[in-house]
């Protein structure tokens, strides 16, 4: 009588109790080496996000100035917009020199601390060269009157570097290094350096001055060091 073959296909907790067993062995051998490779893997910052257009930014960053790598915490991001239609017109994020004391009053802090700090703008639309140079100047006029005689030469320079309209996805970087001035770069070239410190002052007090451009963004640009 030829042996009848038994298939796994059903009763396996009767008939195939060894393959069964080998199987879980299997499946909690995948879970940790998928654990472990999770595990491994670098830890990435949170980060901070603007609300209203989504574009994050990390809370952390490296920048090297005067030749040494220099940490930065970003104190916070906010979002420009214009008109009653509420145009974007640049997501903007703070960073300044981590272990930073900011005190009382984080705002004119910003604007005085001779720490390396950095201001970012990612413009989300395209606009003239006119308009932007306007901005800042109506901007700083707003917050030193009189006072700007005392970087005017520093103001037209910063005006010059600004040959062209400003275009939808420019990168603009501030960098305020207290050894050697305030560095400008458009998308990955720098423009200039201006080592007036005042004149530095002045460009963070468009943000973060007793007038600033808005006073909603002044709110979000200290709001992650504040929570």
């Amino acid at each position: 009588m030829p042996t009848q073959s038994v298939s796994c296909t059903y009763s396996r907790s009767l008939f195939c109790g060894k393959p069964r067993a080998l199987s879980n062995v299997r499946t909690h051998s995948l879970l940790s080496l998928a654990v472990l490779a999770f595990l491994s893997l670098p830890q990435i910052a949170l980060g901070i996000t603007e609300e209203k257009s989504g574009k994050s930014y990390p809370d952390e960053i490296t920048v090297e100035f005067a030749q040494k790598p220099v940490e930065l915490i970003a104190t916070g991001t906010a979002l420009r917009e214009k008109t009653f239609m509420k145009v974007d017109v640049y997501t903007i994020v703070s960073y300044v020199e981590k272990g930073t004391d900011l005190g009382s009053d984080p705002a004119a802090a910003l604007i005085m601390a001779e720490v390396p700090k950095r201001l970012q703008m990612d413009l989300r639309r395209g606009f003239s060269r006119d308009k932007l140079i306007n901005a800042f100047q109506h901007d700083i006029e707003k917050n030193y009157g009189d006072k700007i005689d005392s970087f005017a030469e520093e103001l037209e320079t910063f005006k010059a570097y600004w040959t062209r309209d400003a275009q939808d996805k420019d990168l603009i970087i501030f960098d305020y290094d207290p050894a050697s001035g305030l560095h400008t770069s458009l998308n990955g070239k720098e423009l200039g350096v201006i080592k007036n410190p005042v004149f530095a002052q002045a460009l963070w007090s468009v943000w973060f001055g007793k007038d600033p451009a808005s006073k909603d963004m002044k709110k979000d640009l200290l709001a992650a060091i504040q929570e």
